[in-house]
């Protein structure tokens, strides 16, 4: 019996030890996460007011972001920043780890930017990586993907203005983008994706893919013929005439 009462001793506290340590393993999670948001917060905050100076505070010196093929290090951050206008809605679904010094953060979220007389929303799983500086924590790294974007609504758009836009448009040398319609929509064959692309309207001169950011304008000359393709995409603008 004395035997039997020590083991049942024995197992009480062992289940106590275990039950403290993982709810002293949840508050250091949570702790975490609220200190990683709180992070995120003032950062986007910065971004808002374009206060490149206090955006500077949470990055570390060695920040690198891959984004659109290009690579931003903490100098091209800054620049960016000042002329930032994306917006980036709570994060949601909101997953940490930590590891002693460093942390990661995954979440999703919605961002929005201003195109023309359109605000364009985008859905994005996003990785960030931190590092804690001087007892706070410093933005290190941040990589995202695009999840299939269902904020967008169609609009219609006559089939005549849609036939007005295809055709072809050569965007550098030897590089053709070929625009062709398909019932009430149009399509899109890029000179490195040769395989059709839908594109849905934003207006009567204005598409985008339903899983991309990008935004393709069709413009006309001064006789009303349509003779340019623009694509625009974050920073970048790609202009094709029409050559067929």
């Amino acid at each position: 019996m004395k035997r039997d009462s020590i083991m049942l001793c024995v197992a009480v506290i062992t289940l106590f030890v275990i039950a403290n340590a993982a709810s002293a393993g949840w508050r250091k999670q949570a702790q975490l996460e609220s200190e990683l948001i709180s992070v995120w917060h003032q950062r986007w905050a910065a971004l808002d007011r374009n206060d490149a100076k206090t955006y500077a505070a949470f990055l570390a010196d060695d920040v690198l972001v891959p984004a659109n093929g290009l690579l931003y290090d903490k100098k091209a951050l800054l620049e960016l920043a000042l002329k930032f206008k994306e917006t980036s809605s709570e994060p949601r679904d909101v997953q940490v780890r930590g590891y002693g010094d460093a942390a990661v953060m995954v979440y999703r979220t919605t961002v929005h930017y201003p195109y023309a007389d359109h605000d364009i929303t985008e859905e994005l799983r996003v990785v960030e990586t931190y590092v804690k500086r001087n007892q706070g924590w410093l933005l290190a790294a941040r990589a995202e993907s695009e999840i299939p974007n269902a904020n967008r609504v169609p609009a219609k758009v006559a089939p005549e203005i849609l036939d007005a836009y295809a055709g072809e448009y050569q965007i550098a040398p030897g590089k053709v983008v070929k625009i062709a319609r398909k019932g009430d929509k149009l399509t899109e064959c890029g000179p490195d994706y040769p395989e059709p692309e839908e594109l849905l309207a934003l207006d009567d001169s204005s598409f985008y893919q339903p899983e991309q950011a990008g935004v393709r304008t069709f413009k006309r000359a001064t006789d009303d013929r349509v003779d340019t393709y623009v694509l625009w995409i974050y920073e970048a603008t790609i202009t094709g005439k029409k050559v067929k």
